[in-house]
């Protein structure tokens, strides 16, 4: 097996981002991260590669570029309302109560926004668009949190 690597931080794999890990006692208020994105890929090499090195940063950058600079909200977090007025998002934990332009919010399919749930919506992202590849047997993301913590995720492709 050929694993082969991308280093978010050499490569400009980033995104700064927002977030609320809700119900959290120091990170259940808005704050924010600058995340470095690291990409490993275990399988077999085909036509001499694995996968271009080319191809998976253009994917990982393209996962960083639509999370770059939002609030980023779980969508899958049972005990948070929302509702879309004209064109704000307005949401309440308990009693706490926002409303943030629509545009500055990216609501993911993920439980809460934590590096580890963050880190597995990725790799799933990735996985999706590299599904194409039937040599990659493995996707590994290595999320970042700012530097010095990180989380790690790795899923099988096939």
């Amino acid at each position: 097996m050929i694993i082969i690597e991308i280093n978010g931080l050499y490569s400009n794999i980033k995104f700064s981002s927002s977030h609320i890990v809700f119900g959290h006692e120091t990170c259940g208020c808005i704050h924010g991260h600058t995340y470095y994105l690291d990409v490993k890929l275990y399988g077999y090499k085909k036509n001499d590669f694995l996968c271009d090195f080319k191809i998976i940063k253009k994917i990982a950058k393209e996962i960083c570029k639509k999370l770059d600079h939002k609030l980023i909200l779980p969508k899958l977090k049972n005990d948070i309302y929302y509702e879309i007025r004209d064109k704000s998002i307005f949401f309440k934990y308990k009693e706490k109560e926002y409303l943030i332009p629509v545009e500055d919010v990216i609501l993911l399919p993920i439980p809460s926004t934590s590096a580890e749930d963050l880190a597995i919506y990725i790799a799933n992202e990735l996985k999706e668009k590299l599904k194409i590849y039937d040599n990659i047997e493995e996707i590994e993301v290595i999320l970042y949190e700012g530097l010095g913590q990180k989380a790690v995720y790795k899923t099988r492709v096939r």
